[in-house]
């Protein structure tokens, strides 16, 4: 059995099985999801992954430090991207490929949530939402496209929401933000399987997070707010008490299914939803309808409408 080399950042690991690991660039490291799924693959016991984790600013890097511990600079490298903008996404890309030969894996997770009155979001919020979780993850993603074409492999494996399969009230911006990248993924899906590349969309319901926490938040003091419709107000806290009493999935059973499901395994399918059977066989009812008449009598039964 080979010995273990610990890496320069200008080298790669030979794990012990003697083969060269995995390049795996990861976005939305600083906290959560991607901060997780960072740790995961820096600290895996055989050294099969070298892992290059982003952060929209490297003051944000400190959690992610602390979690991966002596891992820094040996099987993860930590990088400032922020995907809305392309020479960001240029320089870290080029700079990955010119030292480590390429990007055997894309995990998209950076992202940002929306919630609230749809009337009241302004301009400069809605470009936000797009700009995040979708126009930046698909302009990050056709960075990265032209190599894996190059060498006929690799793996995109992108965090969706249950909320990218279905409606969700006073979530309108978000939901369509990921209804688009679901979109984009299943269209290029097509094309790229013939150059054995995969794509898998991960798709949970609420985990807990700080999002969630501070959507709770944001619904509860909307409910609360005269200035806002009585019907709003109601529908509002209905559905803030809906989301407070739903069983949320933690961070780690996200991580455990996109790292089982998609990235240790060869020929990955394309949806992975996170979610309770009952709530899966509903949402495939749902699916189901050609109206959509189904999915929306659940989603208005969620707020309190009749």
């Amino acid at each position: 059995m080979l010995c273990v080399i610990i890496p320069s950042p200008q080298k790669l690991t030979v794990t012990s099985y003697g083969m060269a690991p995995q390049v795996i660039l990861v976005t939305g490291c600083s906290s959560g999801i991607g901060l997780s799924t960072a740790q995961r693959l820096a600290q895996d016991p055989d050294q099969r992954y070298l892992v290059i984790a982003t952060v929209i600013a490297i003051a944000e890097k400190t959690e992610l430090v602390a979690a991966v511990g002596d891992a820094i600079d040996k099987t993860i490298f930590i990088k400032e991207m922020d995907i809305t903008k392309d020479e960001d996404i240029t320089r870290v890309v080029d700079d990955v490929m010119k030292t480590h030969g390429g990007i055997d894996i894309l995990i998209n997770v950076a992202g940002v949530a929306g919630i609230g009155l749809p009337e009241r979001a302004s301009r400069a919020r809605i470009d936000r939402i797009f700009n995040v979780n979708a126009i930046g993850t698909i302009r990050l993603t056709l960075a990265v496209l032209p190599h894996m074409k190059q060498k006929k492999a690799g793996k995109i494996i992108s965090v969706s929401s249950l909320a990218g399969k279905q409606g969700f009230p006073y979530a309108e911006f978000y939901t369509a933000s990921k209804f688009a990248l679901e979109g984009f993924f299943e269209s290029l899906l097509c094309t790229v399987r013939s150059f054995n590349i995969r794509i898998c969309m991960i798709e949970p319901t609420q985990v807990k997070t700080g999002l969630l926490q501070w959507a709770l938040s944001e619904t509860d003091g909307l409910s609360k707010d005269d200035t806002v419709h009585e019907i709003d107000r109601r529908q509002m806290r209905c559905f803030c008490d809906h989301m407070a009493a739903f069983p949320s999935m933690s961070v780690d059973d996200v991580v455990d299914v996109l790292m089982t499901k998609c990235v240790e395994v060869d020929d990955p399918v394309f949806r992975h939803l996170v979610v309770s059977t009952e709530d899966k066989e509903a949402l495939g009812e749902a699916v189901a309808d050609l109206t959509g008449e189904k999915s929306i009598a659940s989603l208005r039964k969620m707020i309190g409408a009749m």
